[in-house]
Order: C-alpha cells, then sequence, then structure tokens
C-alpha cells in the first residue's frame, strides 16, 4: 500500500525540480558519465558562480541519483530521468516505511509495529517528500537503518556478536554524513548504546565505540580523500558553512516582515555585492570563507540573533508561523499549496497523537538515546535553516513512532476492558528472560 500510495502521487501530477533539486540532477549527470562532479576549473562551475570543481553539495543523494541513471540506461530527454529519479524516491520510500516498523517492533513489540507502518504508509507528508527530489529522503532511511542496528546491539550478548550490528550501524551513519553533514550527530547517541553493551573487561571496554567510530570514518574518508585530492583542502564533506550560514545571519532575513530570518541566497543579500562581483575568480573554498566571516561578524554584532533564528525556526519546524511561510517553504520544492495544506493538517494530528504516545509505559520503557536522534537532528536545522516539510522529514518517523505507542497502548485497554488478553506488553527485552537463562546454564556447563 505504500508503494502504490508513493508512485500514484508520481503520476498524479507534474514536477519541476526547482533549486537544490536542478543541482542534484546535474551532478548525478556528471557522475554517471565521469564517476565524479566535473571537474572544470571554470567560472560559473562551482555554487555561487565561484570557479569549479565543487564540493559544495553532499555526495550521498547525487550519487544515488546517479546509480538511478545507471539503471535507467541514461536517460536522454530530462522529463524522463526526472520521472524515473520520482520513481526511484518512491522505493526508497517505501523502504522507509518498512524501517519504521521495523524501529517500531524492536522498541515496542508487534502491535506497535504494525500501527507504525500503517501510520507511515499513509502519512501525507511522507507520501509528498517520497514524489520530489531531495537529498533528506535519502537521510532518513539512513537515519532509521542506523537506529535499526543501535536496537539490534541491545540484544546481543557479547560484543562478537555484536560487531557485525555495530559495523553497520557505524557504515550507515557515514553515508547519512555523506548524504546531508549533520548526519554525523547520529553518532553520538549510537555510541550511549554500544559503550552500554561492551563487556566489562578494560581490554574489551572500547572495542564497540572504536569499531563504530571506525567504520564510520572510513565510509566518510573516500570523499574527504577526493576534496583534498581535487579542492587542495581539507573538507570532510562539504563547503557550504559560509553560503548557508550568511544565508540566515544578515540584516536583510532579519527584516523580512513575513518570516524573520528566512534563508535567502547571498546573491539576494545587499550588503554582499562586492562579494557578488568577486564571485566568478573565487573558488568554492574562498568563497564560503568570506561568507562565513561575514556572518559570523553579524552574530558578533547581534548576539541574540542565533536565539531569535532558533525561536522562529521552531515555530516553522511545527509549522506554526501561518500559511505564508508554509506556502513559501512548499513553492521552493515544488509542492502545491493544497498539498501543503493537507501536509500541515496531518502533521499537527501527528504531533497530537505523539504527545500522548509520549506518555505511555511503552515509550517510557524504551531506551532514551532514541529520541536523542531527532532531537539532534532537529537542532542541527533550527540554528540555521527550516524549510518544511523537507528539513523535518527525518523526525517525521519518529512522531510516528511515539504516536504507535500510544495507540497500541490503547488497543491494549480497549481489548483489555473488552474481557480479552492483552495485546501489547513492555518493550522488547533485549535477551528474552528464558533464553538468558539457557545461555547461563549452558555457560556453566561447558
Amino acid at each position: 500500500m505504500a508503494l502504490a500510495l508513493r508512485v500514484a502521487a508520481v503520476q498524479e501530477h507534474a514536477y519541476a525540480p526547482r533549486n537544490d533539486a536542478g543541482a542534484y540532477l546535474t551532478l548525478a549527470s556528471d557522475i554517471s558519465h565521469t564517476g565524479d562532479y566535473t571537474l572544470s576549473r571554470n567560472p560559473g562551475v562551482g555554487a555561487g558562480g565561484t570557479r569549479g570543481p565543487s564540493a559544495y553539495f553532499a555526495p550521498g543523494f547525487p550519487y544515488f541519483l546517479a546509480a538511478v541513471d545507471i539503471i535507467d540506461g541514461h536517460e536522454v530527454r530530462r522529463d524522463g530521468a526526472i520521472h524515473r529519479a520520482r520513481i526511484a524516491m518512491a522505493l526508497l520510500g517505501t523502504i522507509t516505511v518498512a524501517l519504521i516498523g521495523l524501529v517500531a517492533f524492536e522498541l515496542f513489540g508487534a502491535v506497535a509495529g504494525v500501527f507504525a507502518l500503517a501510520l507511515a504508509a499513509v502519512y501525507p507528508v511522507l507520501i509528498e517528500l517520497s514524489s520530489i527530489l531531495v537529498a533528506e529522503n535519502l537521510l532518513t532511511a539512513l537515519a532509521l537503518g542506523a537506529v535499526y542496528c543501535g536496537l539490534r546491539v541491545r540484544r546481543t550478548r557479547t560484543i562478537a556478536s555484536a560487531c557485525g550490528w555495530i559495523a553497520g550501524a557505524g557504515v550507515l551513519t557515514g553515508l547519512a554524513t555523506l548524504t546531508h553533514e549533520n548526519g554525523i550527530l547520529i553518532l553520538l547517541p549510537l555510541l550511549v548504546v554500544v559503550s552500554r553493551r561492551t563487556p566489562p573487561a578494560k581490554r574489551q571496554r572500547l572495542i564497540g565505540p572504536a569499531l563504530l567510530i571506525a567504520t564510520t570514518a572510513f565510509t566518510i574518508a573516500p570523499w574527504t580523500i577526493r576534496n583534498a585530492v581535487v579542492m587542495h583542502s581539507f573538507i570532510p564533506v562539504s563547503d557550504e558553512t559560509g553560503i548557508t550560514l550568511v544565508g540566515t545571519y544578515n540584516p536583510a532575513s532579519a527584516a523580512n516582515p513575513q518570516v524573520p530570518y528566512k534563508w535567502r541566497i547571498f546573491f539576494g543579500i545587499p550588503g554582499e555585492r562586492s562579494v557578488i562581483r568577486q564571485r566568478s575568480h573565487l573558488t568554492e573554498r574562498q568563497l564560503s570563507a568570506k561568507l562565513e566571516r561575514h556572518a559570523l561578524n553579524y552574530i558578533a554584532g547581534h548576539p541574540l540573533s542565533p536565539i531569535e533564528v532558533a525561536f522562529y525556526n521552531t515555530l516553522r519546524l511545527f509549522e506554526l508561523e501561518g500559511s505564508f511561510a508554509w506556502h513559501a517553504s512548499a513553492a521552493a520544492q515544488s509542492i502545491a499549496p493544497h498539498r501543503a495544506d493537507i501536509g500541515i493538517t496531518s502533521f499537527w494530528i501527528l504531533c497530537a497523537l505523539a504527545i500522548a504516545g509520549s506518555f505511555t509505559k511503552l515509550t517510557r520503557a524504551a531506551p532514551r538515546w532514541v529520541w536523542f536522534v531527532p532531537l539532534l537532528l532537529a537542532l542541527s536545522v533550527v540554528l540555521v535553516n527550516v524549510e518544511t516539510p523537507r528539513f523535518r522529514a527525518p523526525v517525521d518517523p519518529f512522531l510516528i513512532l511515539l504516536a504507535a505507542a500510544g495507540l497500541a497502548t490503547a488497543a491494549t485497554r480497549v481489548r483489555t476492558g473488552l474481557g480479552g488478553t492483552p495485546v501489547v506488553g513492555e518493550t522488547r527485552d533485549p535477551v528474552p528472560a528464558r533464553a538468558a537463562q539457557l545461555i547461563e546454564m549452558r555457560e556453566r556447563l561447558a
């Protein structure tokens, strides 16, 4: 059902890639033909009209689209390539639904897992995101995969049996970082669960955390090495910091009467005219350094601006800034206004269910580190830029998990009230009690 709804959304309306989506397709075409972004050093090749080559966009999503292009046989027509890419988004969205169900099953049990699957399958926001080209679709799937691996680590008895899941979590975290730089934040909660499941012996205590960090670093390393060779600079993933920061922290964005501190490209910032004139002679790294310095100077002169940015972006994150704000975000992503309205309503309903689910026994018994994943990902965007539903995409699945816990608890109470047996119990035990007793007995006999 999830796949059918997402393919139907792709087929239902035309889509014109704008802004980042158009750049992703261009980069994917370069990769599918040459294996890398274009290495031309001509003006205009780099981000913001700078001299190439480029490392502005994290490579994960462009490489994903390049793989689709290769499988498709290098679709010549642009509209055909766009359609194939959107079908790939529908498939990726379906995988995300499955991962939400798996994580819910590990956290709360089978009944909550089914509720999570059902909610994720029909949630309009996830359906709409699965029909447009945004990197957050891939980031969401990778983040959920990493969390699932972390949950499976809790169920292992020895560090040896946990190594596969730890390595999987590290690789997925590395891929998430290569898709969106803030994906590296997933590493922090995973380190908590890995540290807790390591043996007490001093020599073995660091095996889990070291393996997690190493696999994450090794996954990111090839792109970092590429940047060092091509860009002649140490750029772990992307050099977008300057353009990103100055787009929010500038007088023009602060003075926006309808959407305060809404991010804008530096072309539209009056104080950056001198940089605009110079950009064709600058590399991406040089432009980023100049704009980053301007943004930090603005923050130094307006020390409360990060708090103001966080406040307004939090309102945007929860769609509380009014219809103008969410319609502006939808237009930037080629989402029709009426679809945006449906998404807003469904998001608010989901929030209400999630709030109710957060007070259940199931949620209180679940490992707390899981909830730090969406919290850290949300904090990483509210201080800079929030364009919904795109930048909230990795957070919504965790709201679905909370809502599923609430619905499973309600189903249990209804069934119990009707005289039936409970359909849901405690959160899944990392190692079932009976199995633990058998393992201990076997070890004693050995």
